[in-house]
Protein backbone atom coordinates (compact mmCIF):
# COMPACT_ATOMS: atom_id res chain seq x y z
CA UNK A 1 0.00 0.00 0.00
CA UNK A 2 1.20 3.54 -0.68
CA UNK A 3 1.84 6.01 2.10
CA UNK A 4 -1.05 8.12 3.25
CA UNK A 5 -1.99 11.24 1.32
CA UNK A 6 -1.11 13.40 4.33
CA UNK A 7 2.36 11.85 4.73
CA UNK A 8 3.19 12.41 1.06
CA UNK A 9 2.04 16.03 1.24
CA UNK A 10 4.10 16.65 4.38
CA UNK A 11 7.28 15.14 2.91
CA UNK A 12 6.69 16.90 -0.41
CA UNK A 13 6.43 20.33 1.28
CA UNK A 14 9.52 19.63 3.39
CA UNK A 15 11.52 18.58 0.33
CA UNK A 16 10.44 21.70 -1.59
CA UNK A 17 11.43 23.91 1.35
CA UNK A 18 14.85 22.26 1.57
CA UNK A 19 15.51 22.58 -2.18
CA UNK A 20 14.03 26.04 -2.58
CA UNK A 21 11.92 24.80 -5.50
CA UNK A 22 9.26 22.23 -6.36
CA UNK A 23 11.09 18.88 -6.65
CA UNK A 24 10.86 16.67 -9.72
CA UNK A 25 9.74 13.08 -9.20
CA UNK A 26 13.29 11.71 -9.53
CA UNK A 27 14.61 14.17 -6.95
CA UNK A 28 11.63 13.57 -4.65
CA UNK A 29 12.20 9.82 -4.59
CA UNK A 30 15.91 10.28 -3.94
CA UNK A 31 15.23 12.68 -1.03
CA UNK A 32 12.19 11.03 0.56
CA UNK A 33 11.78 7.55 -0.91
CA UNK A 34 8.33 8.44 -2.26
CA UNK A 35 7.80 6.60 -5.54
CA UNK A 36 5.95 7.85 -8.61
CA UNK A 37 3.44 5.00 -8.21
CA UNK A 38 2.48 6.36 -4.77
CA UNK A 39 1.85 9.82 -6.24
CA UNK A 40 -0.14 8.35 -9.13
CA UNK A 41 -2.35 6.57 -6.58
CA UNK A 42 -3.73 9.91 -5.31
CA UNK A 43 -3.03 12.53 -7.99
CA UNK A 44 -3.46 12.46 -11.79
CA UNK A 45 -0.35 14.61 -12.37
CA UNK A 46 2.61 15.98 -10.37
CA UNK A 47 1.11 19.45 -10.93
CA UNK A 48 -2.03 18.36 -9.05
CA UNK A 49 0.14 17.25 -6.13
CA UNK A 50 1.95 20.60 -6.12
CA UNK A 51 -1.33 22.53 -6.12
CA UNK A 52 -2.76 20.53 -3.20
CA UNK A 53 0.49 21.09 -1.30
CA UNK A 54 -0.05 24.84 -1.76
CA UNK A 55 2.89 25.22 -4.13
CA UNK A 56 3.00 26.51 -7.72
CA UNK A 57 3.09 23.60 -10.17
CA UNK A 58 6.20 25.12 -11.68
CA UNK A 59 8.71 27.22 -9.76
CA UNK A 60 11.02 27.80 -12.69
CA UNK A 61 11.93 31.46 -12.44
CA UNK A 62 13.50 33.99 -14.74
CA UNK A 63 17.22 33.32 -14.73
CA UNK A 64 19.18 35.40 -12.23
CA UNK A 65 21.71 37.65 -14.01
CA UNK A 66 25.08 35.95 -14.09
CA UNK A 67 26.86 38.99 -12.66
CA UNK A 68 24.80 38.67 -9.47
CA UNK A 69 25.77 35.02 -9.05
CA UNK A 70 29.43 35.66 -9.81
CA UNK A 71 29.65 38.62 -7.43
CA UNK A 72 28.09 36.53 -4.66
CA UNK A 73 30.60 33.75 -5.35
CA UNK A 74 33.42 36.31 -5.32
CA UNK A 75 32.29 37.56 -1.88
CA UNK A 76 32.52 34.01 -0.54
CA UNK A 77 36.06 33.64 -1.92
CA UNK A 78 37.16 37.00 -0.47
CA UNK A 79 35.67 36.11 2.91
CA UNK A 80 37.47 32.74 3.04
CA UNK A 81 40.65 33.99 1.30
CA UNK A 82 40.44 30.89 -0.89
CA UNK A 83 38.16 29.22 -3.42
CA UNK A 84 35.74 27.20 -1.26
CA UNK A 85 35.52 23.44 -1.11
CA UNK A 86 32.08 21.91 -1.63
CA UNK A 87 31.34 21.87 2.11
CA UNK A 88 32.75 25.37 2.65
CA UNK A 89 30.61 26.62 -0.24
CA UNK A 90 27.46 25.00 1.18
CA UNK A 91 28.04 26.53 4.62
CA UNK A 92 28.90 29.96 3.21
CA UNK A 93 25.77 30.29 1.06
CA UNK A 94 23.64 29.09 3.95
CA UNK A 95 25.13 31.80 6.18
CA UNK A 96 24.96 34.36 3.38
CA UNK A 97 21.27 33.68 2.88
CA UNK A 98 21.18 34.99 -0.71
CA UNK A 99 20.96 32.20 -3.28
CA UNK A 100 20.63 28.45 -2.83
CA UNK A 101 23.38 26.03 -3.80
CA UNK A 102 21.30 24.84 -6.77
CA UNK A 103 20.84 28.43 -7.95
CA UNK A 104 24.61 28.75 -8.25
CA UNK A 105 25.21 25.35 -9.84
CA UNK A 106 22.16 24.86 -12.09
CA UNK A 107 23.30 27.20 -14.93
CA UNK A 108 26.53 25.19 -15.16
CA UNK A 109 25.05 21.71 -15.30
CA UNK A 110 25.14 21.24 -11.52
CA UNK A 111 28.94 21.07 -11.66
CA UNK A 112 31.23 22.96 -9.27
CA UNK A 113 34.24 22.63 -11.66
CA UNK A 114 32.13 24.11 -14.48
CA UNK A 115 31.02 26.94 -12.17
CA UNK A 116 34.62 27.66 -11.21
CA UNK A 117 35.75 27.56 -14.84
CA UNK A 118 33.16 30.16 -15.79
CA UNK A 119 33.97 32.21 -12.65
CA UNK A 120 37.64 32.37 -13.66
CA UNK A 121 36.69 33.50 -17.19
CA UNK A 122 34.34 36.12 -15.70
CA UNK A 123 37.16 37.61 -13.63
CA UNK A 124 39.75 37.50 -16.43
CA UNK A 125 37.50 39.01 -19.08
CA UNK A 126 35.46 41.67 -17.34
CA UNK A 127 36.09 42.00 -13.60
CA UNK A 128 39.71 42.71 -12.80
CA UNK A 129 38.68 44.11 -9.40
CA UNK A 130 38.48 40.50 -8.24
CA UNK A 131 41.79 39.44 -9.82
CA UNK A 132 43.37 38.58 -6.45
CA UNK A 133 41.04 35.56 -6.29
CA UNK A 134 42.90 34.04 -9.25
CA UNK A 135 45.92 33.53 -6.96
CA UNK A 136 43.89 31.78 -4.25
CA UNK A 137 44.13 28.07 -3.58
CA UNK A 138 41.18 25.72 -4.03
CA UNK A 139 40.55 25.88 -7.77
CA UNK A 140 39.24 22.60 -9.19
CA UNK A 141 41.91 20.62 -10.98
CA UNK A 142 41.30 19.04 -14.39
CA UNK A 143 40.59 15.35 -14.02
CA UNK A 144 43.21 12.96 -15.32
CA UNK A 145 42.28 10.49 -18.00
CA UNK A 146 41.84 7.08 -16.36
CA UNK A 147 44.47 4.51 -17.26
CA UNK A 148 43.48 1.30 -18.97
CA UNK A 149 45.49 -1.83 -19.45
CA UNK A 150 43.75 -2.98 -22.62
CA UNK A 151 43.03 -1.10 -25.82
CA UNK A 152 39.76 -3.05 -26.00
CA UNK A 153 38.34 -1.15 -23.01
CA UNK A 154 37.36 2.48 -23.69
CA UNK A 155 38.98 5.03 -21.36
CA UNK A 156 35.56 6.16 -20.16
CA UNK A 157 34.53 2.70 -18.92
CA UNK A 158 36.26 2.81 -15.55
CA UNK A 159 34.45 6.00 -14.56
CA UNK A 160 31.17 5.06 -16.29
CA UNK A 161 30.53 1.35 -15.73
CA UNK A 162 26.82 1.70 -16.50
CA UNK A 163 27.37 3.44 -19.84
CA UNK A 164 26.26 1.35 -22.86
CA UNK A 165 29.03 0.18 -25.17
CA UNK A 166 27.70 2.28 -28.07
CA UNK A 167 28.44 5.45 -26.06
CA UNK A 168 31.90 4.51 -24.83
CA UNK A 169 34.38 6.96 -26.32
CA UNK A 170 31.71 9.54 -27.21
CA UNK A 171 33.89 12.26 -25.66
CA UNK A 172 36.86 11.30 -27.84
CA UNK A 173 34.65 11.12 -30.91
CA UNK A 174 33.44 14.68 -30.24
CA UNK A 175 37.07 15.86 -30.52
CA UNK A 176 37.52 14.20 -33.92
CA UNK A 177 39.28 11.06 -32.69
CA UNK A 178 38.25 7.67 -34.05
CA UNK A 179 37.82 5.24 -31.15
CA UNK A 180 36.40 1.89 -32.27
CA UNK A 181 35.31 3.06 -35.71
CA UNK A 182 35.69 1.25 -38.99
CA UNK A 183 38.40 2.81 -41.20
CA UNK A 184 35.86 4.11 -43.72
CA UNK A 185 33.29 5.29 -41.14
CA UNK A 186 32.66 9.05 -41.03
CA UNK A 187 33.46 10.64 -37.66
CA UNK A 188 30.73 13.27 -38.04
CA UNK A 189 28.06 10.73 -38.94
CA UNK A 190 29.13 8.37 -36.17
CA UNK A 191 29.01 11.15 -33.57
CA UNK A 192 25.58 12.34 -34.70
CA UNK A 193 24.16 8.80 -34.60
CA UNK A 194 25.62 8.07 -31.18
CA UNK A 195 24.27 11.31 -29.74
CA UNK A 196 20.84 10.19 -30.96
CA UNK A 197 21.46 6.80 -29.32
CA UNK A 198 22.26 8.58 -26.04
CA UNK A 199 18.78 10.12 -26.02
CA UNK A 200 17.27 6.72 -26.83
CA UNK A 201 19.07 5.33 -23.77
CA UNK A 202 17.44 8.07 -21.68
CA UNK A 203 14.01 6.90 -22.83
CA UNK A 204 13.22 9.35 -25.64
CA UNK A 205 11.57 8.42 -28.91
CA UNK A 206 14.19 9.57 -31.42
CA UNK A 207 13.61 10.54 -35.04
CA UNK A 208 16.71 10.61 -37.26
CA UNK A 209 16.51 13.40 -39.83
CA UNK A 210 19.41 12.64 -42.11
CA UNK A 211 22.18 13.96 -39.86
CA UNK A 212 21.84 17.69 -40.38
CA UNK A 213 21.43 17.86 -44.14
CA UNK A 214 20.02 21.11 -45.48
CA UNK A 215 17.89 23.02 -43.00
CA UNK A 216 17.16 20.04 -40.78
CA UNK A 217 18.60 19.14 -37.40
CA UNK A 218 20.46 15.87 -36.91
CA UNK A 219 17.59 14.34 -34.92
CA UNK A 220 14.56 15.01 -32.74
CA UNK A 221 14.08 13.44 -29.31
CA UNK A 222 10.47 13.26 -28.11
CA UNK A 223 9.08 12.70 -24.63
CA UNK A 224 5.41 12.50 -25.58
CA UNK A 225 4.02 11.66 -22.15
CA UNK A 226 5.91 14.59 -20.61
CA UNK A 227 5.01 16.79 -23.62
CA UNK A 228 8.46 18.09 -24.50
CA UNK A 229 10.95 17.57 -27.28
CA UNK A 230 14.61 18.23 -28.03
CA UNK A 231 16.07 19.40 -31.34
CA UNK A 232 19.57 17.88 -31.47
CA UNK A 233 22.56 19.20 -33.41
CA UNK A 234 25.87 17.37 -32.88
CA UNK A 235 29.17 19.11 -33.68
CA UNK A 236 32.60 17.45 -33.92
CA UNK A 237 35.32 19.98 -33.04
CA UNK A 238 38.87 19.22 -31.92
CA UNK A 239 39.24 22.41 -29.87
CA UNK A 240 35.64 23.00 -28.88
CA UNK A 241 32.64 24.38 -30.70
CA UNK A 242 32.68 27.97 -32.01
CA UNK A 243 29.48 29.51 -33.37
CA UNK A 244 29.91 30.23 -37.08
CA UNK A 245 28.03 32.13 -39.75
CA UNK A 246 26.75 28.87 -41.23
CA UNK A 247 24.91 28.21 -38.00
CA UNK A 248 22.36 30.88 -38.87
CA UNK A 249 20.39 27.94 -40.20
CA UNK A 250 19.58 27.24 -36.55
CA UNK A 251 16.78 29.82 -36.58
CA UNK A 252 14.97 28.33 -39.56
CA UNK A 253 15.61 24.84 -38.19
CA UNK A 254 14.27 25.78 -34.74
CA UNK A 255 11.11 27.43 -36.07
CA UNK A 256 10.32 24.66 -38.55
CA UNK A 257 10.79 21.75 -36.14
CA UNK A 258 9.07 23.48 -33.23
CA UNK A 259 5.96 24.15 -35.30
CA UNK A 260 5.95 20.53 -36.45
CA UNK A 261 6.25 19.29 -32.88
CA UNK A 262 3.58 21.70 -31.61
CA UNK A 263 1.16 20.32 -34.19
CA UNK A 264 2.06 16.84 -32.90
CA UNK A 265 1.11 17.74 -29.34
CA UNK A 266 4.62 18.59 -28.04
CA UNK A 267 4.22 21.91 -26.22
CA UNK A 268 7.80 22.54 -25.01
CA UNK A 269 10.81 22.35 -27.33
CA UNK A 270 14.50 22.74 -26.48
CA UNK A 271 17.40 23.35 -28.86
CA UNK A 272 20.50 21.36 -27.85
CA UNK A 273 23.99 21.44 -29.36
CA UNK A 274 26.33 18.61 -28.33
CA UNK A 275 30.10 18.92 -28.67
CA UNK A 276 33.47 18.64 -26.95
CA UNK A 277 33.51 22.07 -25.28
CA UNK A 278 31.70 25.41 -25.47
CA UNK A 279 32.09 29.12 -24.80
CA UNK A 280 29.64 31.16 -22.76
CA UNK A 281 29.78 33.96 -25.34
CA UNK A 282 28.53 31.60 -28.06
CA UNK A 283 25.64 30.47 -25.86
CA UNK A 284 24.67 34.10 -25.27
CA UNK A 285 24.90 34.92 -28.98
CA UNK A 286 22.84 31.91 -30.08
CA UNK A 287 20.28 32.46 -27.32
CA UNK A 288 19.81 36.06 -28.45
CA UNK A 289 19.61 34.97 -32.08
CA UNK A 290 16.84 32.47 -31.27
CA UNK A 291 15.03 34.79 -28.86
CA UNK A 292 12.21 35.41 -31.33
CA UNK A 293 11.77 31.72 -32.08
CA UNK A 294 9.32 29.47 -30.17
CA UNK A 295 12.24 27.58 -28.57
CA UNK A 296 11.88 27.25 -24.78
CA UNK A 297 15.63 27.15 -24.04
CA UNK A 298 18.98 26.75 -25.77
CA UNK A 299 21.50 24.38 -24.20
CA UNK A 300 25.06 23.33 -24.95
CA UNK A 301 25.88 19.85 -23.62
CA UNK A 302 29.41 18.46 -23.65
CA UNK A 303 29.85 14.85 -24.74
CA UNK A 304 31.37 14.13 -21.32
CA UNK A 305 28.24 15.44 -19.58
CA UNK A 306 25.94 13.47 -21.87
CA UNK A 307 27.85 10.28 -21.06
CA UNK A 308 27.54 11.03 -17.34
CA UNK A 309 23.81 11.76 -17.59
CA UNK A 310 23.11 8.51 -19.46
CA UNK A 311 25.29 6.47 -17.08
CA UNK A 312 23.58 7.97 -14.02
CA UNK A 313 20.12 7.44 -15.52
CA UNK A 314 20.84 3.72 -15.98
CA UNK A 315 22.51 3.28 -12.60
CA UNK A 316 19.55 4.99 -10.88
CA UNK A 317 16.83 3.88 -13.30
CA UNK A 318 14.40 3.28 -10.42
CA UNK A 319 14.20 7.02 -9.80
CA UNK A 320 15.17 8.55 -13.14
CA UNK A 321 12.46 10.67 -14.77
CA UNK A 322 12.40 12.60 -18.02
CA UNK A 323 10.57 15.34 -16.11
CA UNK A 324 13.80 16.02 -14.21
CA UNK A 325 15.71 16.10 -17.49
CA UNK A 326 13.12 18.63 -18.70
CA UNK A 327 13.93 20.83 -15.67
CA UNK A 328 17.67 20.40 -16.26
CA UNK A 329 17.38 21.78 -19.80
CA UNK A 330 15.35 24.84 -18.82
CA UNK A 331 17.25 28.12 -18.61
CA UNK A 332 19.75 28.56 -21.49
CA UNK A 333 22.91 26.99 -20.12
CA UNK A 334 26.09 25.01 -20.73
CA UNK A 335 25.86 21.56 -19.19
CA UNK A 336 29.40 20.29 -18.67
CA UNK A 337 30.90 17.40 -16.72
Amino acid sequence: MPRSREEILEKYRACAEQLGRVPGLWVLEGQTGIKKSEIDYYWPTPAALAREAGLPPNLLKTAIPEDQLMEAYARICLQLKKVPTTNEFRIAIRDQGSFSENTFKRPYGGSIPALQKRFKEWIQNDHSEFSEILSYTGWSQARREPKVSSTLIPPSYESSPFLPAVLQGLDRLSRGEKPFLKPDESINTAFERRCADAFRCLGFEVMDLGQGRGRKADSLALARRESFGVIIDAKVRQNGYVLGTEDRKFLECAVTHTRELNRDGISKVYFVVIGSDFRESDLTQLTNYLAQSPIRSVDFITANALMRIVGDSIQHRHRFSLLDFDQMLFGNKIIAD
